[in-house]
């Protein structure tokens, strides 16, 4: 039981601290830092997604944070190299 209620309240510091990057996704000054902003709020998705698999015993749900998690490594490197290239990718 406690061990729930420690794992809720990670699942609630990882809420909170998302909802602040999602200012910096907002108002973000340049267009890498909202990328950034991004990637992270979709990284604590996912360990918000394996905590979850792991307090409700649902383990299918570590699948949709594994296929997550590599969309989100993907999407950024398309972006670095979108970046790098200064504009379209070939």
């Amino acid at each position: 039981m406690a061990e729930e209620n420690f794992l809720v309240g990670a699942v609630m510091i990882l809420t909170f601290t998302s909802l602040l990057l999602t200012y910096r996704v907002l108002f973000g000054p340049t267009t890498p830092d909202r990328v950034v902003g991004v990637n992270t709020i979709t990284t604590k998705v996912v360990v918000m997604l394996a905590i979850f698999a792991v307090i409700r015993a649902e383990y299918y749900l570590l699948d949709l944070a594994i296929v997550l998690l590599m969309v989100n490594s993907v999407g950024g490197l398309i972006f670095a190299k979108y970046l790098e290239r200064g504009g379209a990718i070939d």
